[in-house]
């Protein structure tokens, strides 16, 4: 690990609690919406604005559903996340 790594992680961290999230055409973003530390996190990370994320993990697991999960749950398959449309659904 290099002394960056820590540092790095702990701005992603940040950024995804403090980043908009939004869904562009099925997709998964976090963005910036004008706010000037966003801004230079998203600049020390590399990233867009906005930053596509899907690859990452961060959906509902609702079959179908592109939303971003909200909260996670214990369901008869097992732990689950799922965003606030589909979390009270017993399935």
């Amino acid at each position: 690990m290099t002394r960056d790594e820590p540092l790095r992680d702990a701005l992603e961290d940040m950024v995804f609690q403090f980043a908009h999230r939004f869904v562009r055409d099925g997709r998964r973003y976090l963005g910036t919406m004008g706010l000037s530390a966003l801004e230079g996190a998203f600049a020390a990370l590399a990233w867009d604005d906005p930053h596509y994320v899907d690859d990452q993990g961060f959906g509902c697991q609702w079959p179908g559903c592109d939303e971003w999960a909200t909260t996670g749950r214990p369901t008869p398959t097992g732990y689950e996340w799922r965003c606030s449309e589909h979390a009270r659904v017993n399935a």
